[in-house]
């Protein structure tokens, strides 16, 4: 690489002899410009693919291309002007993708050869690194009537924090015809985000060149350039960044006798003829919706397990922020009741539902149980010593917020759990760094029961919007609300023209907004607002139906968990979980659904397999309670209808599940006949 630079210069000055620069030029004292290049960026890394696990592989070396722009100055060193300091500051990019690395999984079902074959991946690192660059150092022309000039710069590479992005994906290579589920596609994003540790990064620049006269004080230079890292990209392991740059500078070059340049003649003013009003935006805001938008309010009654594990990041101790913590004044009025209706935000209070029980039953102990993936940390010794720390963590915050004694809450440890997710997968690892609770009182860990809470449902699911807006002088900028008795459902708003169509989704907050002012037969209002570039303003607004309706029927809900990894048995838990459900739920007039579903993890195939076999052995067991009782339905789905994110640990346990739904008659339900 450095090879090729020295024969180019070779090159540039052969091609010197040739040249007859403006003698003025050379001898200008001071020089400032701008110069622009494309750079080729070289890539090596040793990071492991999944981190706290060397046998699952390390990434090597990749490629990527990116600009540099920078404003620079040069000044003579001292009468030697042959010889100039330099300092410049500009804008670089040396991101790439870098380190693939083929790895193996587990056995799967080809669907060419119907014969279970290793499945094959490829992971890859995408960087977007960007940084401020500040330079110094020196340029020389060897010659003093030779144009072609060397130069030498140090480099401090100060990183966008914003901008220093990763993406890390893995592709399936083989077999042909296997998709990830999530994305019905090879390719599935592990994760993405900021890089952790960036900082400064230093390096040397040396460049090559050649002015060619633009005229009496400009020039224009091709430049090629070679950047040799000092310093890694981040802390903790080897990550360093060369590139080769070509491009050009041009340089505004001062003559001794400079006196600025002439002042500018005056210009006439312009008038304005057009009435400002008839620039404004002319607006279109079309509904694309297949069905007018409707809200269901259910009476429904849910049942959900608590999950007694607690998830924690890679070689750390400290309870994720996640996870709902509160003071010891709050822990006095906190209450079971007032938590939310949804599983995900009630789990995230599992310490504080945990300590209030505790709290409430003298006698109770809870058995702490702290637990590493085995691979967090390079020693047994050190991987206990986390576990412990973790479990630790848990304790004292009983203690301190909900004033539990310290003998009542008994500290354990396990290398790993004792039913440890597979490690074939990323997700394994993250699964099986946790804390694990149990007691010798399965009251402390029962069920939540929300008891007969509003549930609104809205379909259709998003409501796409068609907009336009237009003026002949250009569109500012344009604004969406959605709005219902004048309250702001929603809103979004951008620079330039809007786009042809906005898909609004409403979230759950949104439709429960909805609800609570949304009449039988309704309408909610659009408008579209948009700004030319003169500032004038145009509104549209347009009615979009709505209404909302009582549903006939009482929905009793259970959502079983703790299916152990790849599992289809029925912990005893579960057990009594179902009897005293069907106890409670089922009337005479009562019909059941059974929907069984798995996380995102595995083989398709073999998770629907897996999702069904789980539905029928509920089933089963429900019969056996129950044996008249009206089940209309009892299916698998897998993973085709993820409700909960499966980027967390306790997404994707809570997608492990059987969710029984019992629809009773209100009538029933108000004479209380069963």
């Amino acid at each position: 690489m450095l090879k090729a630079i020295v024969v180019i210069g070779i090159l540039f000055c052969a091609a010197s002899a040739f040249a007859q620069p403006d003698a003025a030029t050379l001898a200008s004292p001071f020089h400032a410009g701008l110069r622009s290049s494309y750079q080729r960026n070289y890539h090596r890394s040793d990071a492991q693919v999944v981190t706290g696990c060397p046998e699952c592989g390390n990434f090597s070396n990749g490629t990527g291309s990116g600009y540099h722009a920078e404003l620079f100055g040069e000044v003579p060193f001292n009468s030697f002007r042959r010889l100039n300091l330099t300092f410049g500051a500009g804008f670089t990019e040396r991101g790439g993708a870098f380190g693939e690395s083929v790895t193996g999984g587990l056995p799967i079902l080809d669907p060419n050869s119907n014969q279970y074959v290793q499945l094959t991946r490829l992971n890859t690192y995408t960087a977007s690194l960007k940084y401020i660059d500040l330079s110094a150092g020196l340029r020389l022309k060897p010659l003093s009537q030779f144009a072609g000039y060397i130069t030498a710069n140090f480099t401090a590479g100060l990183s966008l924090g914003h901008s220093t992005t990763y993406k890390q994906t893995e592709t399936i290579l083989s077999p042909q015809g296997v998709v990830y589920p999530q994305t019905n596609s090879t390719t599935l994003v592990d994760a993405e985000g900021a890089i952790d540790g960036v900082g400064t990064l230093y390096g040397l620049t040396s460049t090559i060149g050649y002015e060619l006269p633009l005229g009496p004080m400009l020039t224009a230079s091709p430049e090629i350039s070679y950047y040799y890292p000092l310093n890694s990209v981040v802390s903790g392991f080897r990550w360093k960044v060369a590139s080769i740059s070509a491009g050009l500078a041009i340089r505004w070059n001062k003559p001794a006798n400079f006196e600025g340049p002439p002042a500018p003649k005056p210009q006439a003013p312009v008038l304005a003829h057009e009435d400002p009003n008839l620039l404004a935006p002319k607006l279109d805001a079309v509904s694309l919706a297949s069905a007018p938008f409707h809200i269901i309010e259910t009476t429904v009654t849910e049942t959900f397990p608590l999950l007694p594990y607690i998830f924690f990041d890679s070689a750390s101790a400290a309870v994720p922020d996640r996870f709902a913590e509160i003071t010891p004044e709050e822990a006095i009025k906190f209450r079971e009741s007032e938590l939310p209706h949804r599983s995900l935000e009630s789990y995230y209070q599992i310490l504080n539902v945990i300590g209030s029980r505790l709290r409430a039953s003298e006698t109770t102990t809870l058995t702490i149980n702290g637990t590493t993936d085995g691979h967090e940390e390079p020693t047994l010794e050190a991987s206990r010593e986390l576990a412990k720390r973790r479990a630790e963590s848990v304790s004292n915050y009983l203690r301190s917020i909900w004033g539990i004694p310290k003998e009542r809450l008994l500290i354990t440890t396990s290398d790993v759990p004792e039913n440890p997710s597979s490690t074939e997968f990323t997700e394994g690892f993250e699964e099986n760094r946790r804390v694990e609770l149990s007691s010798n009182d399965d009251q402390l860990l029962r069920p939540l029961v929300h008891e007969r809470f509003r549930e609104e449902t809205a379909t259709p699911k998003e409501l796409p919007l068609r907009l336009n807006a237009s003026s002949s002088i250009g569109v500012r900028e344009w604004h969406v609300t959605v709005l219902n008795h004048g309250d702001r459902i929603f809103e979004t708003s951008g620079q330039g023209n809007p786009p042809p169509t906005i898909d609004w989704k409403p979230s759950d907050g949104q439709v429960e907004s909805l609800a609570k002012s949304l009449r039988p037969n309704d309408s909610i209002t659009m408008q579209l607002e948009a700004w030319s570039t003169n500032g004038t303003h145009s509104l549209k607004s347009i009615p979009l139906p709505a209404s909302k309706s009582i549903n006939p029927y009482e929905l009793s809900r259970l959502s079983l968990i703790v299916f152990d990894f790849d599992q289809a048995a029925i912990s005893m838990q579960n057990r009594r979980m179902i009897t005293k459900f069907v106890g409670k739920s089922f009337y005479p007039s009562s019909t059941a659904s059974i929907t069984g579903s798995t996380d995102n993890l595995g083989e398709l195939k073999h998770n629907q397999k897996l999702s069904e076999d789980r539905a029928f052995n509920v089933r089963d067991l429900i019969l056996q309670e129950k044996p008249n009782v009206a089940i209309t339905s009892t299916k698998g789905i897998g993973p085709s209808n993820l409700l909960y994110d499966n980027h967390l640990p306790e997404g994707r346990y809570y997608c492990r599940t059987v969710r029984v739904e019992v629809e009773t008659p209100l009538e029933s339900v108000l004479t209380g006949q069963k």
